[in-house]
C-alpha cells in the first residue's frame, strides 16, 4: 500500500508542528502569572521537605530549581514542568520505536502532540508532568529489562518508580497496572520469582517513605485528604458526563482512536501492548467508574491523561486497521490530526488567553476572562504600597486566600515581616491547611503576634456576600481597631481588593462590616416611563449605611449615578430575619424608597445596581435588576 498521510506528515511536519506549539507553550509560560498551585509548590519549594499535606517532595523540588538559579518569574518556576513537559513527545517516540519501528515511533510522537492535554503539557508547572514522564520511562525500561533480564535495567525501573511515588498519588495507577499485567499474562508471572525484578520493586517501594512518614506524623493528613476529604463519595449524576467531556477534552475522532486501540490492545498476546493496555485501563477505568462518586473538578480534566498516552504507541497501527482504502484512511487521518492540533492550540489559546487580558477585555469584557493567572505583579505592588502608605513600620501581611499570601511572598521575597492568611475553607479543600498550619502561617500563629499592626486584604473579586461577612467577621475575632483604608481595582475590576489596617489581640468593640442591600422595586424586566422607583434595604452590621448610590447603566454603555439619601429610612422590621442585620445601629429604620426622574434617559433596557457605604468608607453593590425604559 502507497505511503499514507500520517506517515508523509510524521516525517515532514512533526517538527516543526512540534516547534510551533513549543514556541506557544514557551511564550505563554513567560507571559502568565502563577495560579493557586503553581504559587503553592513555590511556596513549598522554600521549605524543603521530603512530603508536604497535598504532595510529596517532586513538584516542590522542581518549583524550586529555576528561582534558586535565576530569580523569581513565572517562567523560572515552570522551566523544568516546561522541558519535561515539552519531551513528551520524544519518550512516546522512545517507548514505541522498539516495537513499532522508527518510523511508527514518529507516528506515535504525532498523535501526542495532537493529545491537547499531552501537547499542551509543560505550560504550567503541574506535578502531570514528571508523572506522566517518569511513568512512560518505567514501562519502557520495564519492558527492556523483562526481555534483557539486565540488573541495571531493572534498578533503573526500579529507581523512576521511586521517583514516580515521589511526584503524585496518582502514580501509583502505573505499577497497578504493571500488577494487572503480571496477572492476566502467564509469561510475565515469572517475575514474581525473579530476584532481579524482586530486587527493583523493592527499590520502587522507596518511594513511599515521603508520604509514609509525613502521614504517620500529621494522623494521616495527607491521605486523609485525598481519600476521603477531597470527595463527598456520594453518587452524582453529573459525573456520569465524564466519558462525553474526556471525548471533548481529547478531540472526539483521537479520543475514539484510543479506545478502539484499546479495544483491540485487550485481545492481543504479547507483552508490550498487553501491558500498555493493563496501564491504560486502570487509569480510563478506574477514574471513570469513581467520576460520580468523586471530586468533579479533578477527576474530568487532567487525571485520565496518563491512560491515553501508553495507547499511542499503536494508535496509527489500529487507524490503519480499520480501513482497507488508503483514501479512507487518509480521510481518517486528516480528520484525527486537524482536529487534535486544532485542539491543542486551543488550549493553549485558553489558558494563554489571561496573559492578554488587558488586550482582550474591550471585545470580551471582564467576565469571560479569568483572571486566576493574571495581576498578581500588579497586586503585590499595590499591597506593598499600602503597607507603606499607612504603616510606619511593615506590618504583617493578611490574607484571605493562601494563594494570595504565596504571590505576595513571591512578589516581595526580601519583605521583613511575617505573612499569614485566614484561609480555611479553599485551603482544607486543596489539602494544604494542615501544610499552613506547620509553616505556622494560619490564624493560629497570628494570635500569637499580640499587639502588632497588620495589613489585612480581602480578594472581593473572588467572595461572595456570605463569604465576605464571613472572612471580616474571622478578622474582627483575631484583631481590634480594624480600619478600612480602601479598595484597589486591577484589571478594570477584573480584580477587587480590599484593605484593613488591624491590631492583633482583643478588644474589638464593634466589627465594621460591609454593607447588604437588596432591591425589592423595581421588578426585574419592569417596563417604566419617566420614573423610576427604588425600593428595598440595606444594612451595614456595626457601623450602619452612611449612604445609598443607584448606578443605571443601558443604552450606549451610558452610566448613570443618582444620589439616594441614607437619612430618608422606612421601617422594614421584617428583614431581622437576616443574619446580622439587627447589629446594624439604625435597625429597624434600614429600608428605603425613593422615586428617581429618569426622563433623560432614552428608551431601551437598563441594568440597576445600588451602591452602598458603610460609616466606615467601604463601599459594596448589590445584585443587579434588568428595567425597560419605554419609548415616550
Amino acid at each position: 500500500m502507497p505511503d499514507d498521510l500520517l506517515g508523509r506528515w510524521s516525517r515532514h511536519w512533526l517538527y516543526p508542528l512540534g516547534a510551533l506549539l513549543l514556541a506557544c507553550k514557551l511564550f505563554f509560560a513567560a507571559s502568565l502569572d502563577l495560579y493557586s498551585d503553581e504559587i503553592f509548590y513555590w511556596l513549598e519549594s522554600t521549605r524543603p521537605a521530603l512530603a508536604y499535606s497535598d504532595l510529596p517532595f517532586m513538584s516542590a523540588l522542581l518549583a524550586g530549581i529555576g528561582p534558586y538559579f535565576w530569580g523569581n518569574s513565572a517562567l523560572a518556576v515552570r522551566l523544568p514542568f516546561f522541558l519535561i513537559g515539552s519531551a513528551l513527545p520524544f519518550i512516546v517516540y522512545w517507548l514505541a520505536k522498539p516495537f513499532v519501528g522508527r518510523q511508527g515511533g514518529r507516528e506515535a510522537a504525532m498523535l501526542c502532540l495532537c493529545l491537547p492535554l499531552a501537547g499542551s503539557m509543560g505550560l504550567l508547572a503541574v506535578p502531570d508532568a514528571p508523572m506522566l514522564a517518569i511513568g512512560l520511562l518505567a514501562l519502557g525500561f520495564f519492558l527492556r529489562a523483562q526481555a534483557t533480564d539486565s540488573l541495571s535495567s531493572w534498578v533503573i525501573t526500579g529507581g523512576l518508580v521511586a521517583l514516580g511515588f515521589c511526584t503524585h498519588y496518582r502514580f501509583a495507577l502505573f505499577p497497578a497496572g504493571v500488577a494487572l499485567f503480571i496477572a492476566i499474562h502467564p509469561p510475565a508471572r515469572k517475575l514474581l520469582r525473579d530476584p532481579k525484578a524482586l530486587f527493583a520493586a523493592a527499590i520502587g517501594l522507596l518511594g513511599l517513605i515521603p508520604v509514609i512518614t509525613f502521614n504517620f506524623h500529621h494522623d494521616m493528613a495527607s491521605a486523609a485528604f485525598y481519600f476521603a476529604e477531597r470527595h463527598p463519595w456520594q453518587f452524582d449524576p453529573a459525573g456520569l458526563l465524564h466519558v462525553p467531556t474526556q471525548a471533548l477534552l481529547s478531540t472526539t475522532p483521537l479520543y475514539a482512536l484510543l479506545l478502539f486501540t484499546g479495544y483491540k490492545l485487550s485481545r492481543a498476546n504479547t507483552a508490550a501492548p498487553r501491558l500498555f493496555f493493563c496501564v491504560a485501563a486502570c487509569h480510563l477505568v478506574t477514574f471513570a467508574a469513581l467520576a460520580p462518586w468523586t471530586d468533579p473538578t479533578s477527576t474530568t480534566i487532567h487525571w485520565p491523561l496518563a491512560g491515553y498516552l501508553p495507547l499511542l504507541v499503536f494508535a496509527p497501527s489500529s487507524l490503519r486497521s480499520s480501513f482497507s482504502a488508503l483514501a479512507r484512511i487518509n480521510a481518517a487521518v486528516r480528520t484525527v490530526v486537524i482536529f487534535g492540533l486544532a485542539g491543542t492550540l486551543l488550549a493553549l489559546v485558553g489558558v494563554g488567553s489571561q496573559s492578554l487580558s488587558a488586550m482582550l477585555q474591550p471585545w470580551l469584557g471582564t467576565q469571560l476572562l479569568s483572571s486566576k493567572m493574571a495581576g498578581w505583579p500588579a497586586f503585590v505592588d499595590t499591597t506593598s504600597d499600602w503597607a507603606q502608605i499607612h504603616f510606619s513600620s511593615p506590618p504583617l501581611i493578611v490574607t484571605d486566600n493562601y494563594y494570595g499570601a504565596a504571590q505576595f511572598a513571591f512578589g516581595k521575597p526580601d519583605y521583613p515581616s511575617p505573612i499569614f492568611t485566614l484561609d480555611s475553607d479553599k485551603a482544607r479543600r486543596d489539602g494544604r491547611a494542615q501544610q499552613l498550619a506547620l509553616w505556622q502561617m494560619d490564624s493560629a500563629a497570628l494570635v500569637l503576634e499580640q499587639g502588632a499592626q497588620a495589613l489585612f486584604i480581602t480578594e472581593d473579586s473572588t467572595l461572595n456576600v456570605d463569604q465576605k461577612r464571613a472572612v471580616v467577621a474571622h478578622a474582627c475575632q483575631l484583631g481590634r481597631d480594624i480600619a478600612y483604608l480602601g479598595h484597589s481595582d486591577l484589571l478594570n475590576g477584573a480584580k477587587r481588593y480590599a484593605y484593613y489596617s488591624l491590631t492583633i489581640g482583643k478588644g474589638v468593640l464593634k466589627c465594621a462590616q460591609p454593607a447588604r442591600t437588596w432591591i425589592d422595586a423595581p421588578e426585574e424586566d419592569e417596563v417604566i416611563g419617566d420614573s423610576l422607583e427604588v425600593a428595598g434595604w440595606a444594612f451595614a452590621e456595626g457601623v450602619g449605611v452612611a449612604s445609598l448610590e443607584a448606578i443605571i447603566e443601558g443604552v450606549n454603555s451610558d452610566r448613570l449615578v443618582l444620589p439616594m439619601p441614607a437619612e430618608q429610612r422606612e421601617l422594614r422590621s421584617d428583614v431581622a430575619v437576616i443574619e446580622g442585620a439587627e447589629r446594624d445601629p439604625f435597625f429597624p429604620q434600614i429600608g428605603f424608597r425613593q422615586l428617581l426622574d429618569v426622563g433623560r434617559l432614552p428608551p431601551g433596557r437598563y441594568t440597576l445596581q445600588l451602591r452602598a457605604t458603610n460609616s466606615a468608607g467601604e463601599a459594596s453593590l448589590s445584585l443587579a435588576r434588568q428595567f425597560v425604559r419605554e419609548a415616550p
